[in-house]
């Protein structure tokens, strides 16, 4: 994982020299994220959550291909949500990974008359875990939810997705992007686990079957796009 992760890094040093002297579009990107996790096949709620990012892409008056290198920051996870109508009583739980993430791909455009662009996008992308909310869980009944001991820092998932660009002026241009990012590795991984005693229940005991989390989230981003154009005479 280590070696993905020099690469990566290789990857886009190498795409920025390449940037040099030629235009490029860079710009940020912002907007919610709607996360998903399967717990050992079982289906959490969805957590609302945000992104932000920044991106450069190589830049083509055609309309041809692209290629673009983004570095944003993501809170991945899910929620647990239980309504008890009988009792009046409302609970919730929310697990977060946020994350560091590196994409690297290519986007396309496709032929259109409208002055709103239509696109698709795909990409690679590499994570670093940056903290998550799991210790507030560890003292409370830390047997039934995930402890920050078996989370993954490093994962690898792709990127793919579409939207919409247009130039607002010569220099400056906006566009609305949705991408969904599947994990392709494991957020969470725990063993199963022995006599593991239950907060709480004095010495009583039980065990505690192997965990596998990945992360899935839908994204929608407000896109600001800046065109630093270099022209030879």
């Amino acid at each position: 994982m280590k070696n993905r992760l020099l690469s990566a890094v290789v990857f886009v040093l190498l795409f920025s020299l390449g940037l040099e002297g030629q235009s490029f579009v860079f710009g940020p990107k912002l907007g919610p994220s709607i996360g998903f996790q399967r717990w050992n096949n079982f289906d959490q709620d969805a957590l609302l959550a945000y992104h932000a990012a920044l991106f450069i892409e190589s830049y083509s008056e055609e309309g041809n291909g692209t290629l673009y290198a983004q570095l944003g920051y993501y809170t991945r996870g899910s929620a647990i949500r239980v309504t008890d109508i009988l009792q009046g009583r409302n609970f919730s739980s929310s697990f977060k990974f946020n994350n560091l993430g590196l994409t690297l791909g290519a986007k396309q455009m496709i032929q259109s008359s409208s002055s709103f662009k239509p696109y698709y996008h795909f990409g690679l992308r590499l994570e670093y875990t940056l903290s998550t909310n799991l210790d507030q869980y560890e003292n409370f009944n830390s047997v039934f939810y995930p402890t920050n001991e078996f989370v993954r820092k490093l994962n690898y998932g792709v990127s793919l997705g579409g939207g919409f660009q247009k130039n607002l002026s010569e220099f400056i241009g906006a566009a609305l992007e949705v991408t969904v990012s599947p994990d392709l590795s494991k957020q969470y991984e725990q063993p199963a686990l022995s006599n593991v005693i239950i907060p709480g229940q004095g010495t009583q005991t039980r065990n505690i079957q192997a965990r596998d989390i990945r992360n899935l989230s839908f994204e929608i981003s407000l896109v600001l796009r800046l065109l630093r154009k270099v022209e030879y005479y």
